[in-house]
């Protein structure tokens, strides 16, 4: 991977000229929806998916599979910000955080999170995903991403107060000036355009995830547990198996409509996901 490729904006609406002269930075344009899944035509399905591809396939893989249709539909929202104007990607790139279990008695206190990107998602099947996302998240668990553990080395030797400088100086180099850090560890577009975290694994419901104003990601997913839940189904109510995903967006990229239209498109996945989600 090189550097990243981004198209400039230079159309754009008095709306967005306004959020940007609003909010210099995601330290505080965040927006924060809901929204919630009827797993029921998933679940039907995906154990021939998962038997026919010899592959576990989890909600996180299938929000990934999904969030990257919409981005790749709605080229529009699939962005970052660089000083004061608007940058389009040419791909869709996923980032999952990774849980990396420490070392030693005290495994829980010491683990830590990592996180792994697989880029152009939108050219993969939820199978691709999934794989691929299995091989990186134990590469990085076992320290074979040379990538990942020399930039975690650097955290290691860093004093407390200068993390932040890094951070900031860091993506300042990589975004801002587009250039290429793997000298320090750091390998290109690490953060992607979209940040997915499972913490239904972790036996969590509902979590909302804050903006990282260093990565530059305006668009973040938490994906919960699946849980059975009373639904309205013509003019009745059933027991559903039900996702919860909790959605944080920078205001200054995504607008209402932006959402809706995504929120749309998204659900429209998991009614039909023979056709958009299990299609290979």
């Amino acid at each position: 991977m090189g550097v990243v490729k981004l198209k400039k904006v230079t159309d754009v609406s008095p709306f967005r000229k306004v959020a940007m002269g609003t909010w210099k930075t995601a330290k505080d344009p965040s927006v924060y929806g809901f929204i919630e899944i009827d797993m029921s035509k998933t679940l039907e399905v995906l154990p021939t998916y998962c038997e026919k591809h010899d592959v576990k396939i989890t909600p996180a893989h299938l929000v990934g599979r999904a969030i990257a249709f919409c981005m790749k539909r709605r080229p529009e929202i699939n962005g970052m910000i660089r000083g004061s104007r608007i940058y389009l990607r040419e791909n869709v790139s996923l980032f999952y955080q990774v849980n990396i279990p420490g070392d030693g008695e005290d495994k829980v206190k010491k683990a830590t999170l990592s996180g792994a990107v697989i880029h152009e998602a939108e050219n993969l099947t939820t199978s691709g995903i999934a794989k691929k996302l299995k091989d990186k998240a134990s590469n990085i668990r076992t320290g074979k991403d040379k990538e990942m553990k020399k930039n975690m080395d650097i955290f290691k030797i860093l004093p407390w107060w200068f993390v932040k400088y890094y951070l900031d100086i860091a993506s300042w180099l990589m975004y801002g000036l587009n250039l290429n850090l793997k000298f320090l560890g750091i390998p290109s577009d690490p953060f992607g355009s979209v940040m997915i975290t499972n913490i239904g694994s972790l036996g969590i419901d509902v979590a909302w995830a804050p903006l990282c104003p260093y990565t530059r990601v305006p668009l973040l997913l938490t994906v919960g547990a699946t849980n059975e839940k009373p639904v309205a189904i013509d003019g009745k109510v059933e027991v559903r198996p039900v996702l919860p995903i909790a959605v944080t967006f920078d205001h200054r990229l995504i607008d209402g409509v932006h959402a809706a239209k995504m929120a749309a498109d998204f659900k429209m996945c998991f009614s039909d996901p023979e056709k958009y989600l299990l299609n290979d």
